[in-house]
C-alpha cells in the first residue's frame, strides 16, 4: 500500500495544475446550480449583479437601487464574463464563480510554494491540505469574491519574495502591485497592506530594508496607484468627489478599520475562530515539539541566523503578521483570515514530511478521530440542530464522516501521503450528500426567495413594497422589485400614512416592539432565515 501511494503521489505531484483543476471540478461540478441563493450576502450580491447587467452599473455597485460602495466591481466584472462566454445563467453564474474562484485560489497558494522553492511533494501536500479543509471548500460552494480577493494576496506575496530573493528584482515588483491593485478593485486596501506589511517585516528581520526603496519597488507602486486612480476617477465621473471621500473612503474603509459600524468583535476573535476554521490541520499542534519551538535556544539560532532567513522565515512572517493586524481592526469577519491559509497549509505540509513514525502516527490518529467524532455527532444530535426545515441527507453525510474516519485511521499506518490522499478523497465523496440533498433542502432557512416571491406577488396586484430595519436588499433580487427601506418607524410612518395598499418586511422582533403603531398591518407569513423570524404583513 505504501509503494501504491507512492506511486499515485508522484504522479499527482507531475501533474499540479490538472491535479487542482480535477479536485475542484470534482468537489463542486454537480451542485452548480441545485439550490437557491442564501441570506445574507449572495441575495445581495445578486442584485448588485443584475444592476451591473440591466441598469450598467459598471463602476459604482448598485443595490436596491441605491448606490453599493461596500464592494469594488472588478469581481462582478468577472462574473459578467463568466455569464458572457459560458451558457451558464443566474444563479448557476455565481456558483461557477465561486468554484473558479477557489481554484485559482489552490493556483495561487501552489505558485506561492514553488515560489519559495519547496519541491513538488511539500507544493502537493499544501494543495491537498486546502482541498480538505472544512471551512475552506464550503466556500468553493458560496458565492462571495473573498477566495479571488486571497488568491491575488497570496501570488502578490510569492511575486514580492521572488523579488527580494532573486539576482534582480525584475518585473516581479511591478508584478505584485499590479496583483495589488486588482485585488484592491476586488474587495478593499487590505490587498496591497498584507504584502507590504509581510515585506517589510521579512526584509527588517533580515537586516535588507533598503530593497523595499528600490527603483523596481517604486515603479510597481506607481503602477498600482495608477489602476486605483483609474477607478476613483470613475467614482467622482459617476457619484461626485462628494461621495467618494465621504462614504467610499471615509465609511467604508477608514471608519471599518478603526471604529466599525458592524462586526465589532474583541482583540481575542480570530484566536478562538482560527483554529475552528483551520480544522482538521490544527490538529497538529498536539503533536509539534512545542518546548523545541519555545525553548531560548531555538529563538537564539533564529536570532543569530536571522540574515539567511528563507522560505519557512517568509510564511511564519506572513501568518503572524495578517494575523495581527486582523485582531487590531474594530471590524472582525471570519472570512478575513483566508490569506493565512496558504502559508499555514504550506508550513504543515512540510511539517508532515519532516515528521517521525511516531508523530506521524499520532497526527493522523487525531485527524482520523475527529471526522469519526463529526459522524456520531451528525447521527446522534442531527435532529437537534436548530434548522427550522427538515434536512435531506444527514445520515449519507454523517456515515461518510465515519467511513472516513475509518479509513484515515486504517491508512495513518502507511504514512503521510497515504493518509492525505485518503482524507482529500474522503472530503470529495462527502460533499457529494452534502452538495445534492443537505444543501438545497436548507433553502427555505437559508434563503429569502419563498417570502420575496410573495411579496412579489402582493406587488403585482399594486402593493408598495416597504422594508422596516432588515439588512439592506436581502429581498429585493428574489422579488425583483426595489424596497423602500427605513430603520426608523417615525419615518415609515410617514411615508405610509397615504397609502392604502402596502407590504412590508420585517424581523419579528421589531414588529413585537411596534405593532401597537402598526395597527392598519396584518401578518400574511412568516419565515425563519438564517436563524432570524422574518414576517410579511400588509395593508390594506
Amino acid at each position: 500500500m505504501t509503494s501504491t501511494a507512492a506511486s499515485i503521489w508522484d504522479r499527482l505531484a507531475k501533474h499540479p495544475w490538472l491535479t487542482m483543476t480535477f479536485a475542484v471540478f470534482a468537489q463542486t461540478w454537480f451542485c452548480l446550480s441545485n439550490r437557491a441563493l442564501w441570506f445574507s450576502d449572495e441575495v445581495r450580491y445578486a442584485n448588485a449583479y443584475q444592476n451591473l447587467v440591466l441598469n450598467g452599473k459598471w463602476m459604482v455597485l448598485s443595490l436596491n437601487g441605491q448606490p453599493y460602495p461596500d464592494k469594488p466591481p472588478v469581481y462582478f466584472w468577472f462574473l459578467w464574463l463568466l455569464d458572457t462566454v459560458t451558457p451558464m445563467d443566474m444563479p448557476g453564474v455565481f456558483f461557477l464563480g465561486a468554484a473558479l474562484s477557489g481554484l485559482f485560489f489552490l493556483y495561487g497558494a501552489y505558485f506561492l510554494a514553488r515560489s519559495l522553492n519547496f519541491d513538488r511533494s511539500v507544493s502537493l501536500a499544501s494543495t491537498l491540505i486546502l482541498l480538505s479543509t472544512f471551512f475552506l471548500v464550503a466556500l468553493f460552494h458560496y458565492s462571495r469574491m473573498d477566495l479571488m480577493f486571497a488568491a491575488l494576496i497570496v501570488v502578490s506575496h510569492a511575486c514580492l519574495f521572488r523579488a527580494f530573493n532573486e539576482k534582480t528584482q525584475g518585473k516581479w515588483p511591478l508584478y505584485a502591485f499590479l496583483i495589488a491593485g486588482v485585488a484592491t478593485l476586488i474587495k478593499g486596501p487590505l490587498a496591497f497592506i498584507f504584502p507590504l506589511l509581510t515585506s517589510g517585516i521579512y526584509l527588517a528581520w533580515r537586516g535588507e530594508l533598503k530593497k523595499l526603496f528600490t527603483r523596481q519597488m517604486g515603479l510597481g507602486l506607481l503602477a498600482m496607484i495608477g489602476i486605483l486612480l483609474a477607478w476613483v476617477a470613475g467614482v467622482m465621473l459617476v457619484e461626485g468627489p462628494d461621495f467618494l471621500l465621504n462614504t467610499v473612503l471615509g465609511k467604508h474603509v477608514i471608519q471599518r478599520a478603526t471604529k466599525t459600524f458592524h462586526h465589532r468583535e474583541s482583540f481575542y476573535y480570530y484566536f478562538v475562530a482560527f483554529p475552528l476554521a483551520w480544522l482538521p490541520w490544527t490538529l497538529i499542534l498536539f503533536v509539534a515539539p512545542i518546548k523545541r519551538y519555545l525553548s531560548i535556544k531555538t529563538w537564539g539560532e533564529l536570532w543569530t541566523t536571522r540574515k539567511q532567513a528563507g522560505p519557512h522565515a517568509f510564511l511564519w512572517i506572513m501568518f503572524a503578521t495578517i494575523f495581527i493586524f486582523l485582531s487590531s481592526l474594530s471590524g472582525k469577519v471570519l472570512i478575513y483570515i483566508l490569506p493565512m491559509f496558504a502559508p499555514l497549509a504550506l508550513l504543515t505540509g512540510a511539517a508532515m514530511h519532516s515528521m517521525n513514525e511516531e508523530r506521524t502516527n499520532r497526527f493522523w490518529m487525531l485527524v482520523g478521530g475527529l471526522w469519526t467524532v463529526l459522524g456520531i455527532g451528525l447521527i446522534l444530535a442531527g435532529d437537534l440542530l436548530p434548522f427550522p426545515v427538515p434536512i435531506r441527507g444527514m445520515g449519507i453525510a454523517a456515515t461518510i464522516l465515519l467511513c472516513g474516519g475509518a479509513a484515515i485511521f486504517l491508512m495513518r499506518k502507511y504514512g503521510s501521503k497515504a493518509a492525505l490522499l485518503t482524507t482529500a478523497l474522503a472530503m470529495i465523496i462527502w460533499l457529494y450528500p452534502v452538495g445534492l440533498m443537505v444543501a438545497p433542502s436548507l433553502d427555505d432557512g437559508m434563503s429569502t426567495k419563498r417570502q420575496a416571491k410573495i411579496m412579489s406577488e402582493f406587488v403585482d396586484k399594486g402593493y408598495v413594497p416597504y422594508a422596516l430595519k432588515i439588512y439592506s436588499g436581502i429581498f429585493t433580487y428574489y422579488a425583483e422589485h426595489n424596497f423602500r427601506e427605513t430603520n426608523h418607524l417615525p419615518e415609515f410612518l410617514e411615508w405610509t400614512q397615504n397609502q392604502d395598499k402596502v407590504v412590508l418586511v420585517i424581523r419579528e422582533r421589531h414588529w413585537n416592539d411596534w405593532k401597537d403603531h402598526l395597527p392598519d398591518f396584518h401578518i400574511v407569513d412568516r419565515q425563519s432565515i438564517a436563524g432570524m423570524m422574518y414576517l410579511v404583513a400588509i395593508k390594506g
